[in-house]
């Protein structure tokens, strides 16, 4: 009976506080205290029954958040006190559990108010102050942790729910059942804590949320399916394909791409907002089906924001959804026309410093899918300096050859595996060192995130360090052409040119020696040599042609020389005879 007084008593108080009838809510609040009969909570030698240590803590925080209303600041920190140290004293979660039920009824937030309010605008003492404050940080702390318990609980103010979540675990809406105890005191000794339902209506919601959940949950399945199978499916042939190139690749045949800005970017702060824009002009029209990230290590910094279609003058928006990691069309109108225009909006954001990738891959339902990629570089101004440093000393006073500047002719019969051009293909060394020089190659800590491409970087690092080194025998040289050569010392022998093949032969300007490390990697590393033919006559290029650059493979080497097997294909083009002479620019490989 005295439960019932008591509870009634805090029930009147908590409808005085929302009428701003401050002496009435103290009043109800001091008759709950007394008609439990106790004031302290520390005289419940045992457990404290959860309802009457409810009771207790709502009608300490009601009369608080009054005395703080009527400016009685010396009653109000003395229940603060009350509050703080019973009620968090013997930390069996009580405390913790009477907030969280408070806060599902809608009653915490009065109290909070009045005390965010008093902090803000009142002159305390600090010693008032500093108790008000840690109670308002454990009033705060409820929201977090409500969601943290019943994951529902953010869902549910917005969703028009107004019972409790419902207890998790449960594998049919038949589990749900009414808590008798209630029912029959009105009273239940776990209170918010309880896995039955208080009343019908509160049971016939939770069946109603349980039904809600399993159809949520299809569709996120049904949707996570749609989006990871595409990207996962072609990651998956992409990285399987012995010819890599013929999955993916940044160009394709009729389509024309422009970006801007470059697709490596670098920033010095560690808020950052990027955005790229692709171009791409198809000649013929042809449909665009897809539009997708590619890469899920990055991906929370990426997102497709806007993708439009139409003519080189007239563009049609495109519907994009927020936070868009692929797009799927299809249904664009070419209406006839020769050509279509697709602008692509890419978007990047990041509040840390790191090296951020991503590829866009744009289907047009024939293989390969066009793709490329986009880096950003989000770096202090101190590490870009020590990057910047660190790039003058490896970039090479002349641009690598290769197939974006000159036309490669292969060394046929090609003894390189399928496997190994593969990952020729795959793993392209890239030609800048701004490429290479990333926030990324500073990382102090490898993490499940970052260990890959830290180790690409490297290792991308060392090649190109390597081939700085051997740049050195890069020479403008006299090539001998021989059909036949004769080595003398433990490897001598003859060999003789067959099948329309030749020899070359050329001096090095300095001793090859393993004694340095240029020497060295030459002996070890070096297995191929390109050649530039050069003209007799300086010939004016057309714009748009490149030159032509054939691959020789090394025969033997030896201090002074080094010989070259040169294909069938280069001795015909350029008309090669043996005892002849002619000259070329030469690329270690």
């Amino acid at each position: 009976m005295e439960d019932r007084r008591a509870e009634k008593s805090c029930e009147q108080a908590c409808e005085s506080l929302k009428r701003q009838d401050y002496e009435m809510t103290l009043k109800h609040c001091t008759e709950a205290l007394l008609s439990l009969g106790q004031y302290s909570m520390a005289d419940f030698p045992g457990p404290c029954p959860l309802e009457i240590e409810s009771i207790k803590i709502e009608s300490l925080l009601y009369r608080i958040a009054s005395f703080l209303q009527l400016k009685n600041y010396g009653q109000a920190d003395e229940d603060c006190r009350h509050v703080l140290g019973e009620g968090l004293a013997k930390g069996d979660g009580a405390f913790q559990a009477v907030l969280c039920c408070m806060q599902l009824k809608g009653k915490l937030q009065l109290v909070s108010s009045i005390l965010a309010k008093s902090l803000t605008g009142e002159s305390l003492n600090g010693m008032v102050t500093k108790d008000l404050t840690r109670l308002k940080t454990l009033l705060t702390e409820t929201e977090p942790q409500m969601i943290r318990l019943y994951p529902d609980y953010s869902l549910g103010s917005c969703n028009g729910w107004h019972f409790r979540p419902p207890p998790r675990g449960i594998t049919s809406s038949e589990e749900y059942t009414l808590c008798k105890r209630f029912l029959e005191q009105g009273i239940c000794r776990y209170g918010a804590q309880c896995t039955s339902a208080h009343s019908q209506e509160e049971l016939a919601e939770w069946q109603k949320r349980y039904a809600s959940r399993l159809i949520k949950l299809k569709q996120q399945n049904e949707n996570k399916q749609l989006s990871g199978s595409y990207m996962e499916t072609l990651i998956e042939k992409w990285m399987n394909s012995l010819s890599p190139e013929k999955v993916l690749s940044e160009c394709i045949e009729g389509v024309k791409v422009e970006h801007n800005p470059d697709l490596s970017v670098t920033v010095n702060t560690k808020k950052s907002h990027q955005t790229w824009t692709f171009a791409l002009t198809c000649k013929p029209a042809r449909m665009l089906y897809r539009v997708a990230l590619l890469y899920d290590a990055h991906r929370p910094h990426f997102s497709i924001i806007a993708i439009s279609a139409g003519d080189s003058t007239t563009q049609v928006s495109q519907e994009v959804p927020e936070n868009c990691q692929e797009w799927i069309g299809g249904k664009m109108a070419q209406n006839g026309l020769d050509h279509y225009v697709y602008k692509v909006g890419i978007a990047f954001n990041t509040e840390i410093f790191g090296t951020f990738r991503q590829t866009i891959v744009f289907d047009f339902g024939l293989e390969p899918v066009l793709m490329q990629r986009v880096m950003i570089d989000a770096a202090s101004t101190e590490d870009l300096e020590y990057l910047m440093h660190a790039k003058q000393q490896l970039v090479t006073t002349a641009k690598r050859w290769d197939s974006s500047s000159k036309t490669i002719i292969d060394f046929e019969p090609n003894e390189t595996t399928d496997l190994e051009k593969s990952l020729l293909i795959r793993y392209q060394i890239p030609l800048s060192a701004d490429q290479l020089f990333t926030q990324s190659v500073l990382d102090k800590s490898l993490t499940k995130t970052n260990y890959q491409s830290r180790l690409h970087d490297l290792l991308y690092i060392e090649e190109i360090a390597q081939y700085k080194e051997v740049s050195k025998f890069n020479l403008k040289v006299q090539l001998q052409i021989l059909a036949s050569f004769m080595l003398t010392g433990v490897s001598g022998g003859a060999k003789y040119a067959q099948n329309g093949q030749l020899f070359g032969r050329f001096k090095l300007t300095e001793t090859l020696s393993e004694d340095t490390l240029a020497g060295r990697l030459v002996m070890t590393k070096v297995n191929a040599v390109y050649l530039l033919p050069v003209p007799k006559e300086k010939l004016v290029q057309t714009q748009g042609t490149k030159e032509k650059v054939y691959e020789a493979t090394i025969e033997e080497k030896t201090k002074e020389y080094i010989f070259l097997r040169i294909s069938r294909e280069c001795c015909e083009e350029l008309n090669l005879r043996p005892d002849y002479d002619t000259q070329v620019c030469s690329e270690v490989r």
